[in-house]
C-alpha cells in the first residue's frame, strides 16, 4: 500500500511530483506557498545552513528523488493500490489497505551445520492507512500494520511464551499471535551460537508505523511526528511502502520521530509570474531535527540527537524523454554520554534518456564514539577508547526497458571489518534491511548465521554487565553488508499482467566475514588476525557464493498479485565451517497480495 499524504517523489518532505497530472487527486499537499521571499530566503537558507547539521543513516531521506509513478532505477513498483482523494467540502480523505500472505521454504538455511537446517512457515501482514486534510494545506497521516509476521496457526507451548490457545494440537481451533525469531532453544551452553535457532515469540497484534501532521505555511512545508525516514529506497534507509523490491518483499520500513521543514528557496528571488511552483523541477531545500533517544528524562547527556540539511535538484524534460535528479547532504549525530560524534556524506545521481536509465548512490560515515568499546572491552579487559568510525557503501544500476523485456545490471558495495578489537576502526556498513539484494544469501542465510551469533554475544555481554549491547548489531537482519556484489538480471513480460524475472548474484568479501564477539573470545594475544573466525567457525573466506534467482509475478484486476520466487545458493569459502564444508541451499516462496 502506498503511503498516503506523502509524495514518494520528494525526499521525506512532500515536495516532489505526487503522481504527475494523471493522478493529481491523490491528496498531495498544495505547493502554492512553497517558496520564500528574497529576504526570507536569505535569512532561512544562510542561517539554517550554518546552524543545522544532518542525521546519520536517517538523513538519507534527502536523497530519495523519484516517485512511485517514475520509480528509482533499482526499484520496480507495480503501481497498484494508489488511493484517491475524496472531497467533502473543504476536507479530503484517503484510505488504503493491503493484505499479504507469504509462504517460505528454505532447505537448508544453515549451510554449514547439522542443527537447525531447514525452515518453513506461512505468515500474515495487514497494512491499513489513511489521511485527512483541510483544503490540502493541513493534513494528518496514519499508517499501521496488523499481524505483521504472525505465523499461521495456533503456535507455541501451552502456558509458555508464546502460549498456544489449545493444550493439544489435535484439538486446536483458533490461531494465536506468534511469529518466528532467532533465539535460545532451551538446551546447551547459552554462549554457544549453535544452540540458537528459529523459535517462536509473541507477536504484535497491531503496530503504529506513522502518525504525523503537516501544514503548508507561507514559507514552506512543516511536518511533525512519527514519519518515514525517507520516501523511496536508499542505501541506508527505506520507507517500506508499496512493493518496490525487485526480489522478496518489504517490512515495516525505517521510521523516525522528526520535525521537518522544506521549501524551494530560489523561487523567492524571482518575479511572481516566473516562479516555478512544481514539485518535480528546480532546487529544493530541507532541514529537520530527530530525537533518536530520550533515556533518563532528568538527564540530558544520554539523549541522542540528529539534525540535518540537504539540497535536491530535479530537471525533467518530457519532450526529450529525459530526467536528471541530483541530491547531496552532510549529516551529523551526537550524544554526550559516550562522546559520540558521527558524520555522513551521501550523494545520489539518477538519469534517464529514453529507454536507458541508471543511477548511482554513495554513502560515507565517519567520526568517533566510545560506546562500542565500553562494552566489547569487557570481554578481554581491553582499555576503553574512543573508536574511529569509517564506513562506506555504494550502489550503481543501469537498465534498458522495452515494452516486453528489460535488462538490468546492479553493482553493490558495503565495507566490512576484519578486526573486531575494541581499539580499531569501526568500518562495517549495513544497507537497510528493507532493500533486498537477492532472495537467499543475504536475506536468509547470512541473516540466520549472524542472528545466532548476536543472540549468544548479547548473553555474554549481559553476564559481564555491559552498559550497552553493540553485539546486537552483529545481526545483519538480512541486510547487504561486508561485500562487493555483481547482479545481472533480465525481465520478460509476455502479457502486461505477467512478469518473468531471472538473475545471477555473485558476491565477494575482500575483508573476510568475521564473527566479532567469538573472535574476541578466541584471541590469545594482542593480535587477532590469526584468531578470527566466521559465523560457522571457519577461517574468513573471500567469496560468499553464487545465487540463482527467479520470479514469476501475475496481476489480476488491478488489485491482486501472486508471486512465486525461487533461489539456489552455491556457497563459497566465506560460508564454510572449520572443515571447509558448506552445502548448497534452496529457497521457494509463494506470496499473495490484495491491494486497495
Amino acid at each position: 500500500m502506498a503511503q498516503h499524504g506523502t509524495s514518494p517523489d520528494s525526499p521525506g518532505m512532500v515536495l516532489g511530483a505526487s503522481q504527475r497530472a494523471a493522478h493529481s487527486t491523490r491528496g498531495v499537499t498544495s505547493t502554492r506557498t512553497l517558496f520564500l521571499t528574497k529576504s526570507q530566503a536569505l535569512a532561512l537558507t544562510c542561517g539554517v545552513m550554518l546552524r543545522w547539521s544532518a542525521s546519520l543513516a536517517l538523513g538519507v531521506l534527502l536523497s530519495a528523488s523519484v516517485a512511485r509513478a517514475d520509480p528509482e532505477p533499482w526499484a520496480d513498483d507495480d503501481g497498484l493500490g494508489q488511493p484517491n482523494r475524496h472531497e467533502f467540502g473543504d476536507y479530503g480523505v484517503e484510505v488504503g489497505a493491503e493484505y499479504r500472505a507469504n509462504w517460505l521454504y528454505v532447505r537448508p538455511v544453515n549451510v554449514a551445520g547439522t542443527q537447525n537446517r531447514n525452515a518453513s512457515w506461512i505468515e500474515h501482514r495487514l497494512r491499513l492507512g489513511g489521511t485527512v486534510d483541510y483544503t490540502e494545506k493541513v493534513r494528518l497521516v496514519v499508517s499501521m500494520d496488523a499481524l505483521d509476521g504472525t505465523v499461521w496457526g495456533d503456535n507455541g507451548t501451552f502456558g509458555g511464551a508464546p502460549s498456544s490457545l489449545s493444550g493439544t494440537a489435535a484439538a486446536a481451533r483458533s490461531p494465536n499471535n506468534a511469529r518466528v525469531a532467532v533465539g535460545y532453544q532451551g538446551s546447551g551452553d547459552e554462549l554457544d551460537p549453535k544452540n540458537y535457532g528459529y523459535v517462536l515469540e509473541p507477536g504484535k497484534m497491531l503496530e503504529l508505523r506513522h502518525a504525523y501532521g503537516e501544514v503548508v505555511t507561507p514559507v514552506g512545508l512543516l511536518r511533525i511526528g512519527r514519519q518515514p525516514a525517507i520516501e523511496g529506497s536508499a542505501l541506508l534507509v527505506a520507507d517500506g511502502n508499496g512493493r518496490p523490491n525487485r526480489w522478496g518483499y518489504s517490512g515495516s520500513g525505517d521510521i523516525v520521530d522528526r520535525v521537518l521543514f522544506a521549501t524551494k528557496p530560489l523561487e523567492g528571488f524571482k518575479a511572481e509570474a516566473e516562479r516555478d511552483l512544481s514539485r518535480d523541477n528546480g532546487l529544493f531545500f530541507a532541514t529537520f531535527y530527530d530525537r533518536v533517544v530520550t533515556d533518563e528524562v532528568a538527564l540530558f547527556g544520554d539523549d541522542v540527537h540528529n539534525a540535518g540539511v540537504g539540497l535536491m535538484y530535479y530537471s525533467p524534460s518530457p519532450v526529450k524523454q529525459t530526467d536528471v535528479k541530483l541530491s547531496g547532504f552532510y549529516a551529523h549525530r551526537w550524544q554526550t554520554e559516550y562522546d559520540t560524534d558521527i558524520n555522513i556524506v551521501n550523494l545520489r545521481a539518477i538519469a534517464r534518456a529514453g529507454k536507458l536509465s541508471g543511477g548511482a548512490e554513495s554513502a560515507f560515515i565517519f567520526g568517533r564514539t566510545r560506546e562500542v568499546s565500553e562494552s566489547l572491552a569487557l570481554i578481554n579487559s581491553d582499555p576503553i577508547v574512543r573508536q574511529k568510525v569509517f564506513q562506506y557503501g555504494a550502489r550503481a544500476v543501469a537498465r534498458w526497458d522495452e515494452p516486453s523485456w528489460s535488462v538490468y545490471l546492479e553493482g553493490d558495495l558495503a565495507s566490512g571489518d576484519a578486526d573486531p578489537n575494541p581499539g580499531t576502526t569501526l568500518s562495517q556498513l549495513y544497507f537497510t534491511q528493507y532493500n533486498n539484494v537477492g532472495l537467499l544469501l543475504f536475506p536468509r542465510v547470512l541473516a540466520f548465521e549472524s542472528a545466532r551469533s548476536a543472540r549468544a554475544a548479547e548473553e555474554l555481554l549481559r553476564r559481564l554487565g555491559a552498559p550497552s549491547y553493540p553485539a546486537e548489531r552483529v545481526d545483519s537482519r538480512g541486510s547487504f553488508t561486508d561485500a562487493i556484489a555483481l547482479f545481472p538480471q533480465a525481465d520478460y513480460r509476455p502479457h502486461p499482467n505477467l512478469l518473468l524475472r531471472g538473475g545471477v548474484l555473485m558476491a565477494w568479501t575482500p575483508w573476510g566475514v568475521v564473527d566479532p564477539v567469538r573472535s574476541l573470545q578466541l584471541r590469545d594475544g594482542a593480535r587477532i588476525d590469526d584468531d578470527v573466525i566466521n559465523f560457522n567457525g571457519g577461517k574468513p573466506g573471500s567469496y560468499y557464493g553464487t545465487e540463482l534467482d527467479g520470479r514469476v509475478s501475475w496481476k489480476y484486476l488491478e488489485h491482486f498479485i501472486f508471486d512465486l520466487e525461487g533461489a539456489v545458493l552455491f556457497p563459497g569459502d566465506a560460508l564454510q565451517d572449520q572443515n571447509r564444508q558448506a552445502v548448497h541451499s534452496v529457497l521457494v516462496q509463494g506470496r499473495t497480495t490484495f491491494v486497495f
